[in-house]
């Protein structure tokens, strides 16, 4: 094998460690629940909730999701994370706040409020 190839095939190597390793190092988005108001039922693990912009007067807040480690970069990866929060304590809704990254850092979690 001649020392052109080799070297090319180092350097793909090379690069192949260094991009698995920016991976394994990036955090695993997560979020802390702290409790603000009072709870619905418990829904199922795996419940639909929406991801709104802004809260009207038909929701009440149910508590806060603050980013511990990592925060989700697209709708889809937030509301996967925190699914199972979001359930747990009946919530409906959530309103996301988005940096100018992208990134999504803290969520109210809202339920319905109940008809009168």
């Amino acid at each position: 094998m001649s020392n052109a190839v080799r070297t090319d095939l180092e350097m793909l190597a090379l690069g192949i460690v260094c991009a698995l390793g920016l991976v394994a190092c990036y955090p695993t988005p997560s979020y802390a629940f702290t409790k603000t108001g009072a709870s619905g039922a418990a829904k199922p693990e795996d419940c639909d909730f929406e991801v709104i912009a802004k809260v009207d007067s038909s929701y009440e807040e149910i508590g806060i999701l603050d980013s511990e480690a990592g925060a989700a970069d697209d709708a889809s990866q937030f509301k996967d994370t925190v699914r199972r929060q979001v359930c747990e304590v009946g919530g409906d809704a959530v309103v996301t706040e988005v940096v100018s990254s992208g990134r999504y850092v803290r969520a109210t979690i809202l339920r319905r409020k109940a008809a009168q």
